[in-house]
């Protein structure tokens, strides 16, 4: 559903002829093939969005940009160090190579923002001599052998046939009245509510993902469970079995395959029919219904113990399920970080730079893996107001909690993630320790210092006692293993 030929041209025709002359003041990029540059003109400020994702791909004016997801992509510095301060010049459209270019200037400097729509799209800026300074999109630039330094090309363009079809479409826009720019605000009206909602859902599924696949896993592994559980009956028997032999000895002989016995109970006496192993002596054979007693009321004791952990584990994820999907789309929105995440289709979850863990409530927790990944974790990942935390005093793992903006963290949820930093730093083992936490906004890279090493200010300390039952919990709630398949 993305814009049509005509829509383009009519939105691309507009941004030329009514933001010719606008500054570049800020820029954003915030997906890999989503950004906005702010233009200037007298008297107000126009935000233009760029989009080169598949049916969402367009050229609009936006009310309101989509998050910046932790750390922005690289292609936002280039955009903001090359953009910032030039003035458009003109605004194209090839309608056979389906490109967008936008020319800027300033004094004895152009640059080109190029967007292509074609797939796999993508967006460039180029130098005044047309080579290529930065790219941004997934896949983008291999599909395209494009690199910085390389001249820049338009795509092939469509075959007649496929051009003329597409050129037959008619307008959906309907601009109001009135409006500045109205086919450009037009545009975003068609789609933009469209692109939230769709990326929306994309991060429901991916948050919801990791539970899925442990429900289905514990939900598997409980069915086998509750089966060896419910076996007290058959070890029951073996009992029954072995005191009958027991007490029956000296009427058995050895190398017979079956023996008729008289058990006394509490209804009466009754025949039972045994069936017997002609290499055992009577007594091995009735040892061996006490031993095979005994294995199976232990085998029951310890399915019994797993019956319960595994039912607390699929009440947990059926629990974060149902929150998951009572969450409203701003709430979804918010934690836009998991689109920078791979996907099980994409990579196996274990390439994340974290390990999730599950909390009090169904409260998430990372963990980062290693040093590296503790810098991703902390200032890619993380959002400013997520709580990051720490063991003082010793070497460990970066932890986060992402909490919503606003958020106040629930004791419970603290004291679980405290335990994770100490047990995941060189504190492990230990019966206390100190752990410390801040807002992420508050943690800094130590100049010239190594993967990992941080500074930070404003934080709070406070000594956690490990508590071994609440740990044993944490550590069996992971959920940053790749799923079965």
């Amino acid at each position: 559903m993305s814009l049509r030929p005509v829509e383009l041209q009519q939105v691309v025709a507009e941004v030329g002829a009514g933001l010719t002359g606008a500054v570049a003041q800020k820029a954003w990029c915030p997906l890999p093939r989503l950004a906005y540059v702010e233009l200037r003109v007298p008297g107000r400020s126009v935000v233009l969005c760029l989009c080169a994702e598949g049916d969402l791909a367009r050229v609009s004016v936006a009310e309101e940009r989509f998050p910046t997801p932790g750390e922005p992509a690289p292609f936002q510095r280039w955009l903001r160090h090359e953009l910032t301060g030039f003035k458009l010049q003109a605004a194209r459209y090839l309608e056979a190579e389906r490109v967008v270019e936008l020319d800027f200037e300033r004094e004895d400097a152009r640059r080109r923002l190029v967007l292509e729509l074609s797939s796999p799209g993508g967006l460039l800026i180029l130098s005044d001599s047309g080579r290529v300074l930065m790219h941004s999109g997934e896949g983008f630039a291999q599909r395209r052998n494009l690199y910085p330094g390389a001249a820049w090309t338009p795509p092939e363009p469509l075959p007649p046939d496929a051009l003329a079809k597409a050129k037959g479409a008619v307008s959906r826009l309907v601009p109001v009245e009135g409006e500045d720019l109205p086919f450009a605000r037009a545009a975003e009206r068609l789609l933009g509510a469209r692109d939230k909602t769709s990326r929306a859902e994309t991060i429901r599924r991916r948050l919801a993902q990791p539970y899925r696949a442990r429900l289905k896993r514990s939900s598997r592994t409980l069915e086998k469970v509750r089966v060896e559980a419910s076996r007290g009956p058959d070890a029951e028997k073996h009992r029954e079995l072995g005191e009958l032999l027991a007490q029956n000895l000296y009427r058995l002989k050895r190398g017979v395959t079956e023996a008729t016995l008289t058990a006394y109970t509490e209804e009466g006496t009754r025949e039972v029919t045994v069936t017997l192993d002609p290499k055992r002596t009577p007594k091995e054979e009735a040892d061996w219904h006490f031993h095979q007693y005994r294995r199976l009321l232990r085998g029951v004791e310890q399915a019994r113990h797993r019956e319960a952990e595994l039912a607390r584990e699929v009440s947990l994820a059926e629990s974060a399920l149902a929150q998951i999907e009572r969450m409203d789309e701003s709430l979804l929105l918010s934690q836009a970080e998991i689109l920078q995440l791979p996907t099980a289709g994409e990579a196996a979850q274990e390439g994340r730079p974290f390990k999730e863990y599950v909390g009090h409530g169904g409260a998430r927790i990372w963990v980062g893996r290693g040093s590296e990944d503790n810098d991703t974790l902390t200032f890619k990942v993380a959002r400013p107001w997520h709580l990051w935390l720490h063991a003082r005093g010793v070497p460990g793992s970066h932890v986060v909690l992402p909490l919503e903006k606003g958020q106040e963290v629930a004791q419970e949820v603290l004291l679980d993630a405290a335990h994770l930093a100490l047990h995941h730093s060189g504190a492990k083992g230990e019966p206390r320790g100190e752990v410390s936490y801040v807002q992420v906004k508050f943690v800094r890279k130590v100049k010239g210092g190594g993967h990992g090493q941080v500074s930070f200010t404003r934080e709070k300390t406070f000594v956690v006692r490990m508590e071994p039952e609440r740990l044993e919990r944490l550590l069996k709630s992971r959920h940053a293993e790749a799923p079965a398949s």
